[in-house]
């Protein structure tokens, strides 16, 4: 498989040093961005947070954003993923340096990793069903305001979620209100108003949160970005957003499915967003 790494597109297996603080500590923020037809979508958003997490850590980089694009459709072509649909983990670390957790400034070099491959969605079965983790996310910490390599939280709820026979969890903050799930967004739908944990909460600003709360403005849709309790995700409609599962209805075992008003909602939603991303694939090819 062909990998892009610092600028350099290359084929071996052996790439990332053993000294790499991304590999090492998890120091450094990534992206997952699909691709649609070999085109990445919201790259310039998936970019511009991948900017704002690097400065948030410190870390210097100088991305530049149409020699990555190129850099992405190029891997589409050479691993065969510029057909259909398929997915880009850009990923950026602080980079090599001498052993211990202190940052020695002047002795970095930041790594960018780009890795692309074919994207086979899971069957949908309906409703993704969600459990809640009892993983905490911490809602003060940095690391849960930025896609940080610091996963492990979210590893471990991903996984009770699969021991559980569901296909997610949910996760609370330290105050044990609804944070986001294991590696998606949550909103609520109630009655005509559209809720979701602000990241002050421990919610991740995703892309696709961004785009859905956009979009809904646009309708006319009520938002609220607020605390959610606990107890409110079993007398709410759900679904879960990211880049690959873009909108996916869910709900909480014991809760409720999604009644015809909000289905409606949700349905309206997801068009919204399929014609959000479609325009903005256009846009990207446009300025190629």
């Amino acid at each position: 498989m062909a990998f892009w790494l610092n600028g350099e597109v290359r084929e071996e297996r052996t790439a990332i040093h053993i000294a790499d603080r991304g590999f090492l500590l998890g120091d450094g923020v990534f992206e997952t961005v699909l691709l649609v037809e070999g085109r990445p979508a919201f790259f310039s958003a998936h970019l511009r947070r991948m900017r704002a997490g690097a400065a948030a850590l410190g870390i210097e980089e100088t991305i530049d954003e149409r020699e990555l694009a190129h850099a992405v459709m190029e891997l589409g072509r050479r691993n065969e993923a510029d057909k259909g649909k398929a997915w880009a983990r850009l990923t950026l670390t602080r980079g090599v340096g001498p052993r211990g957790l202190a940052i020695v400034k002047g002795e970095l070099t930041p790594t960018l990793l780009v890795t692309v491959n074919r994207y086979a969605a899971p069957i949908d079965h309906g409703l993704a069903k969600v459990i809640v983790s009892k993983h905490c996310r911490n809602e003060h910490s940095l690391i849960t305001r930025w896609k940080t390599l610091n996963y492990l939280d979210n590893i471990l709820a991903k996984e009770e979620a699969v021991v559980a026979g569901a296909d997610d969890a949910i996760m609370l903050n330290t105050a044990r209100r609804v944070a986001c799930a294991s590696a998606a967004n949550v909103f609520l739908v109630q009655g005509e108003t559209l809720k979701t944990p602000p990241p002050e909460e421990g919610a991740m600003p995703g892309v696709v949160r961004g785009v859905v709360l956009e979009e809904a403005q646009k309708a006319g849709i009520a938002i609220e970005a607020a605390p959610v309790e606990s107890k409110e995700l079993y007398a709410s409609a759900l679904f879960l957003t990211n880049s690959l599962i873009g909108l996916r209805a869910a709900a909480k075992r014991g809760g409720r499915a999604p009644g015809a008003e909000a289905s409606a909602i949700i349905a309206k939603l997801k068009s919204c967003y399929e014609e959000a991303m479609r325009a903005d694939l256009e846009a990207f090819g446009a300025g190629l």
